[in-house]
């Protein structure tokens, strides 16, 4: 499965990050990343969804890339309202 077939995104308002999916050896791993993190490096105008969603498109291969580098190390995550391991990329990780 490429990169490119998992394009499911969702906003998350309350927590002002986006959430996506990307395939590591045929598993799906939920993955987000910060507005502040479109911001700081993907050239997001502001910290609005519409903006952040534009940058996380415009850079969606070198930040599912990045999410598959630090799912590949073990990098999980757990949120009290996910049950659900995922990857969080924040601008500390660039």
């Amino acid at each position: 499965m490429s990169i490119e077939s998992l394009t499911r995104t969702q906003w998350d308002g309350a927590a002002n990050r986006l959430w996506f999916e990307i395939d590591q050896g045929g598993e799906t791993v939920r993955c987000c990343i910060d507005a502040l993190c479109l911001y700081l490096a993907f050239g997001a105008n502001t910290l609005a969804e519409a903006d952040a969603t534009n940058a996380y498109v415009s850079r969606r291969g070198w930040i599912h890339a990045a999410a598959l580098s630090k799912a590949g190390r073990g990098a999980f995550e757990r949120d009290g309202d996910r049950s659900q391991a995922f990857v969080r990329l924040t601008a500390r990780d660039l």
